[in-house]
């Protein structure tokens, strides 16, 4: 297969974070893929998201951390069905010693990236999710407008 990268506009670092080319199948979204926004008006997003990235390319890359298995159960019990389903492994024999990266600022990207081909994604690596979420409005900012209004 040839490998097909969804490059964002900084590099190699986005805000002091370093930004690593990651394969789309090794990242976990945690939250679930949107077709249109909940909120009035019940406005288009993914279609007008896959859009833009074919158009425009990605700006900011996604926010990821390297997350362990009982991190991500705490994390589930925090957020509940917010949250998608822990990643399959969670049941193995030994999950505590396993890591998997998991996108905290991005998902909808990630999930655009899927739909349309692409292998890997850059991604910026933060320490902590409670971080990579305190930047998440730093990533919708410059949207409010196109997608979020």
């Amino acid at each position: 297969m040839t490998k097909k990268i969804l490059k964002c506009d900084y590099s190699p670092h986005w805000r002091h974070y370093p930004i690593i080319e990651l394969p789309i199948d090794e990242i976990w979204q945690s939250v679930p893929t949107v077709e249109k926004l909940t909120t009035a008006p019940k406005k288009e997003f993914k279609k007008n998201l896959i859009s833009d990235i074919q158009n425009d390319g990605m700006h900011f890359p996604i926010m990821c951390v390297h997350t362990t298995h009982l991190q991500l159960i705490e994390l589930k019990k925090e957020f509940g069905k917010r949250i998608c389903e822990l990643p399959f492994w969670h049941n193995d024999h030994n999950p505590q010693s396993k890591k998997i990266w998991s996108v905290w600022g991005g998902s909808q990207r990630l999930d655009v990236a899927k739909h349309l081909g692409y292998t890997h994604i850059d991604a910026a690596v933060l320490p902590t999710v409670k971080k990579a979420i305190s930047h998440q409005k730093d990533m919708r900012s410059p949207y409010q407008t196109r997608y979020y209004e």
